[in-house]
């Protein structure tokens, strides 16, 4: 295999799995000479054969294996099998083929690197490998695609941060109103992490296909006894083809014509009921209201639902002596869909059902369309149509999060070998509702992680080692053809990355993605914005507001001051305190030049100090003025420059002394400060004025 250009640590793997294989066969399969017979296990074990769980152990290993030494063997490439080493402990969840994605993975990097970007392409690797492939770089389609797999809940997002916890991700208790009794109940709520587990898992172990014309057709919900201390009415129906109703206190009502008539029964039988009360109308919809023909979707809580069928029967009364329970009230069914585990009612849903045990689903609520494809798609060919049977849940920040808190006792199940149907596979019993629990084999996580919040030496080592890490580092060639007046923006990020990584880290750089808007706006507005509002900030926080270290960054210890992002205050301790100030302050403070923004030179002199402008934006037309010792100008890209005895000063602070001499505010309309280019432009008007 190695010879065949398997990299050989694939090799190794292949060769365990065929090891493997032949133990499970109880043939060496080193040893078959013919190819018919390597071609029948091959069979055996694909996604569709008979001992497809067996071939699927470490997500599709074996399967891999026993086809590449088909087509070797097809070849006369028979190799020997290779002496390795079989120690479990060494066989971590890294041991994938090069061609399939890993259960866990997580894309880390500084900010800006396109991580959660990247999602899309991963999970669509997953997914929808073909279509990734056939439109790989076309972004518009990708995402198109991606949004469709999240509509049929195929893949699903989270974020994590520091009040997520194991309620919100497993499971936990929520208090919901029984809109029947008034009561109040906490019933067990399945968090994101276990739905899609849910969902994961669900198989149709009922799958009758049917072509129900649904037009005109009632439609109920219904509820099988509760989940908790009831799950053996639900079933005892799926058994015996039927539905059971525990409303009406085991009284029969086969002669009632009308609400009135159960009434009376009730009364006849002590019970004192309305025509209003919530057993009276349950048993009216059951008795009076449900027909044959009609649809029946039994619900699970209020966000799935575990069984379809059609009601084949009118109403009987079976008394439950030896049950000891009041589900007396009895219907025949022939059940089309039944699914375990329960699946999301989003499948056939516009919304949540209502906690009432029987209802009559309106047209707002159901969603004809996709019940109609439910019921006469068989499984398998649903899955082709409607996507595929994995799962990917997208945990982005996940290193935000508190990993033990949100994980619990599921992290030793998230690792490959302990998912269902593998070897090795666990399971835990849920604290809340006390059901057995494992994580099935088709459900992939993507993580996403920030190295400037904490960088993986500091990361949960049980998470670390059951995920693939996938570096996200700055891509600065992917800005290689924007240039904004001169500046070469990939040269700009690479060098000013280099400068943080020897100040601080590499896990602390500058993500290309704050610079892409660029590309369709390569003009020293946006980039001043970009600047201004996210690169600065975040040196800030990088650095702790060491002004210092963050000039160095931007080259402004070498550049003339008018081009320096951050200057020195003129302020100092003396100034603020006086002289017999003896307490601690610090000797220098630090301001923001704003004008610097708006200049190209300031950006070319993070480059080379030395560097100027190409290209003089040329003064225009009445631009130029001559004012309070100083001379103005207005350049035709809107910079507003001004000289003392021409050499060039920080802008600002004189536009706004010279605003106050000739009575102009500082804000604007909205009650914002005015910019550099803002103000001036009112001052050199108002000083052509005052000057002619």
């Amino acid at each position: 295999m190695i010879e065949s250009g398997k990299k050989p640590k694939t090799a190794g793997e292949y060769a365990r799995f065929i090891e493997d294989l032949s133990q499970h066969c109880g043939k060496d399969i080193y040893g078959i000479q013919d190819v018919g017979e390597i071609g029948a296990l091959v069979k055996r074990y694909s996604s569709d054969g008979a001992d497809y769980i067996e071939g699927n152990q470490y997500h599709g290993g074996p399967r891999a294996a026993i086809k590449q030494y088909l087509a070797f063997h097809a070849l006369d490439q028979v190799p020997e099998p290779p002496s390795v080493t079989t120690n479990q402990s060494s066989h971590t969840m890294t041991d994938t083929t090069d061609s399939i994605p890993p259960l866990n993975q997580i894309l880390y990097g500084p900010p800006g690197t396109g991580k959660t970007h990247s999602t899309i392409e991963e999970t669509l690797a997953i997914l929808d490998p073909d279509f990734l492939e056939a439109h790989n770089g076309e972004r518009d389609k990708l995402r198109t695609r991606f949004g469709e797999l999240e509509l049929s809940k195929h893949v699903r997002f989270v974020t994590f941060h520091q009040s997520f916890s194991y309620e919100d991700f497993v499971e936990g208790l929520r208090a919901e109103a029984d809109e029947a009794s008034g009561q109040l109940r906490f019933l067990p709520t399945p968090g994101v992490f276990k739905s899609i587990c849910d969902d994961a898992a669900t198989k149709v172990v009922v799958d009758e296909v049917v072509d129900l014309d649904l037009s005109g057709k009632t439609i109920w919900k219904m509820s099988l006894g509760n989940r908790s201390d009831e799950n053996y009415v639900y079933d005892e129906c799926i058994d015996r083809d039927r539905i059971l109703l525990g409303w009406g206190s085991g009284i029969d009502f086969s002669k009632v014509k009308n609400k009135a008539d159960i009434v009376a029964i009730f009364h006849d039988n002590g019970i004192e009921y309305s025509t209003g009360d919530y057993p009276v109308t349950a048993v009216n919809a059951f008795v009076l209201g449900m027909q044959v023909g009609d649809i029946v979707v039994v619900s699970d809580g209020n966000s799935k639902f575990r069984a379809i069928g059609v009601l084949t029967g009118n109403y009987e009364h079976v008394p439950r002596e030896q049950e000891d329970d009041e589900f007396t009230q009895s219907r025949a069914v022939q059940w089309l869909k039944v699914f375990d585990p329960s699946t999301a009612c989003s499948a056939i849903m516009n919304k949540k059902f209502m906690m009432k045990a029987i209802y009559r689903l309106g047209s707002d609520v159901i969603d004809l369309d996709k019940l109609r494809q439910l019921l006469s798609t068989k499984a398998s060919d649903a899955q082709v149509q409607q996507g595929p049977h994995a799962r990917v849940l997208i945990i982005d920040e996940i290193n935000r999060g508190n990993i033990s808190r949100i994980f619990g006792e599921l992290i030793t199940l998230v690792e490959p070998s302990k998912r269902a149907g593998n070897r090795e596979a666990l399971s835990v019993m849920l604290p809340y509702s006390k059901k057995t629990f494992s994580i099935p084999n088709n459900l992939y996580l993507i993580g996403t992680m920030n190295t400037s919040d904490r960088s993986l030496t500091g990361l949960d080592i049980a998470l670390r080692r059951r995920f693939v890490f996938k570096e996200m580092p700055p891509r600065p060639e992917l800005l290689a053809d924007v240039v904004v007046q001169g500046v070469a923006i990939d040269k700009l990020l690479e060098l000013m990355n280099r400068r943080i990584e020897a100040l601080l880290d590499r896990e602390h750089c500058l993500g290309h993605a704050y610079f892409l808007p660029l590309k369709d706006d390569p003009s020293v507005e946006r980039l001043a914005r970009i600047f201004e509002q996210q690169i600065l900030p975040l040196l800030k926080e990088y650095f702790f507001e060491d002004w210092n270290r963050i000039r160095w960054v931007l080259n402004d210890h070498r550049k003339a001051p008018v081009n320096c992002f951050v200057l020195p205050s003129e302020s100092n301790v003396a100034t603020l305190f006086g002289d017999e100030f003896e307490g601690r302050a610090q000797e220098q403070t630090w301001a923001i030049n704003e004008d610097a923004f708006d200049r190209i030179e300031a950006y070319l002199g993070i480059l080379d100090s030395a560097a100027v402008a190409k290209h003089m934006v040329p003064i225009a037309q009445d631009g130029s003025v001559e004012y309070g010792g100083y001379r103005l100008q207005r350049l035709t890209d809107f910079t507003v420059k001004v000289y003392d005895k021409d050499v060039e000063q920080v802008a600002l602070p004189i536009l706004k002394e010279l605003a106050i001499k000739l009575g102009i505010s500082h804000l604007n309309r909205k009650g914002g400060k005015h910019n550099t280019r803002q103000l001036g432009a009112q001052v050199i008007k108002a000083a052509k004025q005052a000057t002619t």
